[in-house]
């Protein structure tokens, strides 16, 4: 568990970092909040913020607040707060501006591990209930609530004039694949299309039934064409087996440039009109936007 302290004495931090480790966990101290807020927002890895409210130049329940403001909703992080004032208001103060758990200094070392050990079980449900929320349950990969959060961050994180390319890959016939070998392998298909999706592209979500979004930060539609076509030869040529019956499938594919002035849905809109066009011009091969090119099959 990695442990961010944060208290103005230098000897207060030395006593519990020490206590701490010795459980197994690891730990960054802060005299400054400022410091340590900026190093949580940086630092994905840290999971408990263990802090004082007598702070500069952030005072401790502000800091509280602001923790929550920079991790999101998507991150866990349990804050526990420790002060000498044992008042019931001071506890209420705490927990409204965005702490989990109150301990009172001095901090005993038995009952700092003990509220550590049940942070550590709170922090692994909420993990798992992000992760049930963000992940489609057969495949593995994103699903669209996931992939549609995703890409806005990575919007952001691009600079000015990057390239960010979206698709959309349909698997050809699916309909028949499951009327002739059934569901279970219907299902089998659909999760190693996703596996063989991700081996080359970096964002691979499934949108529902036997659709699935790609996405390839920075690449221009022409580079992502590239990388499109080696998912799309891999899918051709992987050999599925149903009893006794060895049999392929393919997919099409639209592509579409995300500019930054527009909303995500008008580039997904215009990889789906490429799609239906690759579909309607036989399947099995890849169509970019408006441009109507087509690689060979």
């Amino acid at each position: 568990m990695h442990v961010v302290i944060v208290d103005p004495s230098r000897v207060v931090q030395q006593k519990l970092a020490v206590a701490l480790e010795e459980t197994g966990c690891y730990v960054d101290c802060f005299s400054e909040s400022d410091l340590a807020l900026q190093h949580v927002q940086h630092t994905r890895s840290v999971d408990v913020v263990l802090t004082s409210l007598e702070l500069e130049p952030i005072p401790g329940l502000e800091l509280c607040w602001s923790l929550r403001t920079v991790v999101g909703e998507k991150r866990p992080l349990h804050i526990i707060v420790m002060s000498s004032n044992s008042s019931e208001r001071a506890l209420a103060e705490a927990l409204d501006c965005g702490a989990d758990d109150f301990t009172l200094k001095p901090v005993r070392r038995e009952e700092i591990t003990a509220r550590l050990r049940a942070a550590n079980r709170i922090i692994t449900m909420q993990r798992q209930l992000i992760a049930l929320a963000e992940t489609d349950e057969l495949t593995g990969v994103m699903n669209r609530r996931a992939f549609l959060s995703l890409m806005e961050e990575k919007r952001r994180e691009l600079a000015p004039g990057d390239n960010l390319t979206v698709c959309l890959l349909d698997i050809d016939r699916f309909k028949k694949i499951n009327d002739t070998y059934g569901h279970d392998i219907g299902d089998m298909v659909i999760t190693k299309v996703a596996e063989l999706a991700g081996e080359e592209a970096p964002i691979v979500a499934r949108l529902g039934g036997e659709e699935y979004a790609l996405a390839f930060p920075v690449l221009d539609c022409t580079e992502a064409t590239r990388w499109c076509e080696v998912i799309r030869e891999a899918i051709a040529a992987y050999p599925f087996a149903c009893k006794d019956a060895t049999f392929n499938v393919t997919c099409s594919i639209g592509i579409s440039a995300w500019h930054t002035d527009e909303p995500l849905g008008a580039a997904l809109k215009r990889a789906d009109i490429a799609l239906m066009e690759a579909k309607q011009s036989g399947r099995d091969q890849i169509r970019i936007e408006a441009r109507a090119e087509t690689l060979p099959a």
